[in-house]
């Protein structure tokens, strides 16, 4: 802060907010040069807190002394210069790109691991359809196996060597 600037307020109290413009520092800054310069805090009538001509002029002594680095808070909710708008859509873009690397490389990874499958699912289904056949022709041979059966059940021994007919009706079992 300039002299000339510092001697235009005289005896006026001198808001907190005139001392962060004035120094180009937020307020965490202004409480570590206060802490440095032996600055004790003041409150009006009203209770808001002011500084004097006496308060700015070491404020202004300390802050061309010494850097007080601006919390990383201050840059992204205040836009400082530290982080330009361009520089934000640059990491937007990098993070797109990044997303998107990895997007392609799960897909081409999954469509690999899943490229046989198309031949499994139809063998599976050809497999199905077979088995269900096969139950059916099991089925029909074991009604024909009875058939067969009961088909020799009906025959008696007669002398000689010979069978008889007998009736289809009568089952021995």
């Amino acid at each position: 802060m300039t002299s000339s600037v510092i001697d235009s307020i005289k005896d006026k109290e001198i808001t907190p907010k005139e001392i962060r413009e004035m120094l180009g520092i937020d307020n965490s800054g202004i409480k570590e040069l206060c802490k440095m310069a032996d600055v004790k805090l003041k409150k009006n009538d009203r209770g808001l807190t002011y500084f004097t001509k006496d308060d700015a002029d070491a404020l202004s002594k300390i802050s061309a002394k010494v850097t007080i680095p601006i919390p990383v808070k201050s840059i992204v909710y205040k836009g400082t210069n530290s982080i330009s708008n361009g520089s934000i859509v640059q990491l937007v873009n990098t993070l797109k790109n990044i997303e998107k690397s990895i997007t392609d490389k799960l897909t081409s990874v999954l469509d690999e691991k899943l490229d046989g499958m198309d031949d499994v699912v139809m063998e599976l289904i050809r497999v199905k359809t077979e088995n269900e056949t096969m139950r059916f022709k099991i089925n029909e041979l074991n009604k024909e196996n009875y058939k067969l059966k009961k088909e020799i059940n009906s025959f008696k021994k007669v002398p000689f060597g010979f069978y008889a007919k007998t009736s289809t009706g009568s089952n021995p079992f």
